[in-house]
């Protein structure tokens, strides 16, 4: 396969919920109903927005900083954000 002009880029990205606590992370992507995409970007959870995980909650969901802001947030919304590291 040959590419004239073209740059390829792979970008490994890991949803929030398999991250460590505690690094600062860019979202590359929220995935999920519209109605959840549109939520998360009104709390500034959008493609480009850094994201530190902190600690995890009782039910497996964590809270996360976002602009100075914590939010928690379950298992299943944290699976449909896309992170990669910040860098």
């Amino acid at each position: 396969m040959t590419l004239t002009g073209r740059i390829l880029v792979l970008v490994s990205t890991r949803s929030l919920d398999q991250v460590p606590a505690g690094a600062a992370l860019v979202v590359h992507a929220v995935d999920g109903p519209p109605a959840l995409v549109r939520r998360l970007a009104e709390l500034g959870i959008r493609r480009s927005a850094v994201v530190t995980p902190m600690h995890r909650t009782a039910g497996g969901g964590r809270v996360i900083d976002v602009a100075g802001s914590r939010i928690a947030l379950a298992v299943s919304v944290l699976r449909s954000i896309h992170t990669e590291p910040q860098g």
